[in-house]
């Protein structure tokens, strides 16, 4: 299986620093027609939850952080191409919240937004977009104590089940794609059955259900031409 995940989308990046991580609406339509084209099959969360492992010709759709330009530009495609995708959110920042984790420098207002929690209760009435766990404040979980982690782990499981209902899957994808065995240990004890990295290799059986690797998005993968040179250069479409 294929996964990917995805930042930022919107017409043009509103930071000039992390223009790599945004995609254009267009562009994130190319990119789902063009896997599609290809004969790959994205699949939604609950799928992969449902099936047995995951199958070498299906692929998963990720957005972190949950960015309010999602919201805006993201989901719409989305619907459009009638496409499963999973985004992972802060459940500490469930209300007004702001990208402190990279931007701190910077006044708030400037800052990225996040969806709110009412934004994210009109996507849960989707039936392509389904919610999965970032953590409780995008803090970099192996450099956490015992009980923080713990708090990360269980608070941010019990509030976004609580607040989104059946639009939330009990999935985690990492901060930073950061973990240790400390992190996948806590995990395993935790309600989660999926835990996502950013290791940048194809999802196959003998992958820790706590460390499944996710290949990421980048601007330039929205040129057709481009994204089939990186599908290639990773052996993905011949391996």
């Amino acid at each position: 299986m294929l996964t990917f995940n995805f930042h930022h989308v919107e017409p043009v990046p509103l930071h000039a620093d992390r223009r790599h991580i945004t995609i254009t609406p267009d562009g994130l339509m190319s990119f789902i027609r063009l896997l599609r084209s290809l004969g790959f099959n994205i699949i939604s969360m609950r799928d992969v939850l449902a099936a047995d492992g995951p199958g070498r010709k299906d692929v998963l759709l990720t957005f972190d952080d949950g960015f309010e330009n999602n919201y805006r530009y993201a989901v719409p495609v989305l619907e459009q191409e009638k496409c499963p995708a999973t985004i992972f959110v802060l459940a500490g920042r469930l209300e007004n919240g702001t990208n402190d984790w990279d931007q701190a420098h910077l006044p708030k207002n400037q800052r990225d937004r996040l969806m709110t929690l009412p934004q994210m209760k009109v996507l849960a009435n989707s039936k392509y977009i389904t919610f999965g766990s970032h953590g409780l404040y995008h803090r970099p979980f192996p450099r956490l104590t015992e009980l923080e982690l713990h708090k990360e782990v269980r608070h941010s499981y019990e509030i976004l089940s609580r607040e989104l209902g059946d639009a939330f899957v009990p999935v985690l994808a990492y901060p930073w794609g950061e973990y240790s065995d400390a992190t996948r240990k806590a995990l395993h004890k935790s309600p989660y059955k999926l835990a996502f990295t950013t290791d940048k290799h194809r999802w196959s059986p003998e992958h820790s259900p706590y460390a499944i690797p996710r290949y990421s998005a980048y601007f330039r993968d929205g040129n057709p031409i481009i994204l089939l040179g990186k599908l290639c250069r990773h052996n993905i479409l011949f391996g």
